[in-house]
């Protein structure tokens, strides 16, 4: 396991820059450009007749960096083997996690090689190198490493309301007793949610409904925003539906099979940066609902 040396280390799975590893290798970041700004898509169009342009909303682009320093090997052969789990990294061409702790907080952001080339220049004694990974994250923020969870009961929806149609049991009568009297309906039990994000990038949470008995066409709403996730089905008892709001990795599945196509409504929830989301869970039946989510950084 990587030793510390000095604050912030830079990690990728078994590897860990500002660290000594199990090797006896010494890998040090003398330059990074991760942690940088982001910069923005502009929509500008100029006014053909007139002072300025027309705009529309601005959106971040995706974050590209590097990483950069040396290794010192504690011989030829160590900085040979150092050298290959440098280049090892992504093996594949896919992403991995990039986690920087600075002794305050952790926070990870999830990268590739960029189209620029890896680099590792060997010193004169052959016992150290000087490296550079370019890298690329598709998804600009960075986000704790540790992920937030509420969980709630769903519930039936409220049938409260007066029964105006008069009869027996209940219904619209002023005399008092059994059957009679007013039948004002039932109180439905549909569970809240609050999340939380005091980051300084928008976040996006994945909902998890589990089901002890039956649950049909759960609903999701954001009270504040009107916007309304509606799921037209069945959840049979400990049956799992997984509903994930992110835009990168946008999905729902039902004990893992792709149900996209069962929502009636998708207007996904977000929570907006140093802002609160609440959300209110319905169904017919009963089950719980959690809400899981990372807080996120630019």
């Amino acid at each position: 396991m990587p030793t510390r040396v000095i604050w912030p280390t830079y990690t990728i799975g078994a590897w860990a820059a500002n660290a000594d590893d199990d090797s006896g290798c010494r890998w040090v970041v003398d330059k990074q450009t991760l942690t940088d700004g982001v910069g923005r898509k502009t929509h500008v169009s100029e006014r053909p007749f007139g002072m300025g342009a027309y705009r529309d909303r601005s959106y971040p682009a995706a974050r590209t960096g590097v990483i950069q320093g040396w290794c010192q090997a504690p011989d030829r052969a160590g900085r040979v083997a150092a050298r290959d789990r440098l280049m090892g990294l992504f093996p594949d061409g896919g992403q991995a996690l990039l986690v920087v702790d600075d002794g305050i907080a952790a926070r990870q952001l999830l990268v590739e090689l960029d189209s620029d080339v890896p680099r590792c220049s060997v010193w004169s004694t052959g016992e150290g190198f000087d490296w550079q990974l370019p890298m690329l994250a598709a998804d600009p923020r960075f986000l704790d490493t540790a992920a937030r969870s509420v969980p709630t009961t769903i519930g039936t929806a409220a049938s409260d309301g007066l029964n105006w149609n008069a009869g027996s049991p209940g219904g619209l009568d002023w005399t008092a007793g059994s059957p009679g009297g007013l039948d004002w309906g039932t109180s439905g039990s549909g569970g809240l949610l609050t999340l939380a994000n005091p980051g300084s990038e928008i976040t996006w949470p994945t909902f998890t409904i589990t089901t002890l008995t039956t649950l049909t066409n759960p609903v999701l709403t954001n009270p504040a925003t009107g916007d309304v996730l509606a799921y037209n089905g069945t959840i049979d008892a400990g049956q799992t539906l997984t509903i994930d709001c992110s835009p990168f990795t946008r999905s729902v599945t039902l004990n893992g099979i792709d149900r996209s196509g069962a929502l009636s409504s998708a207007q996904w929830i977000d929570i907006p940066a140093g802002r609160t989301t609440t959300v209110q869970a319905a169904g017919t039946g009963s089950g719980t609902i959690t809400a899981t989510w990372r807080y996120a950084y630019n």
